[in-house]
């Protein structure tokens, strides 16, 4: 039989915390540097020519209201029919 030798400890790396309180100070201290640095995203956001008066939202989300008045027709329909299952049953 071979004897279990200890193996060489390479160090933990970043992506691999040995506990929980490395990854939260790990993740706090990226939150840290992101706040710090200026982004590219609040310049975009900032550049972009849309706001919300300008936005149609009937034109955008005309798909969304369609699918939710197609959920009350169908839910409307399967109440009334297990009111009246309920009758009969």
């Amino acid at each position: 039989m071979t004897a279990n030798k200890p193996r060489p400890s390479k160090g933990r790396s970043a992506a691999n915390p040995s506990n929980y309180s490395q990854l939260y100070k790990q993740s706090e201290q990226n939150i840290l540097q992101s706040a710090v640095t200026p982004s590219a995203a609040t310049t975009q956001a900032v550049a972009t020519p849309h706001t919300s008066e300008q936005v149609d939202w009937k034109a955008e989300y005309g798909y969304v209201f369609k699918d939710l008045r197609y959920l009350l027709i169908v839910s409307a329909i399967l109440f009334v029919a297990i009111v009246v299952l309920g009758f009969f049953l």
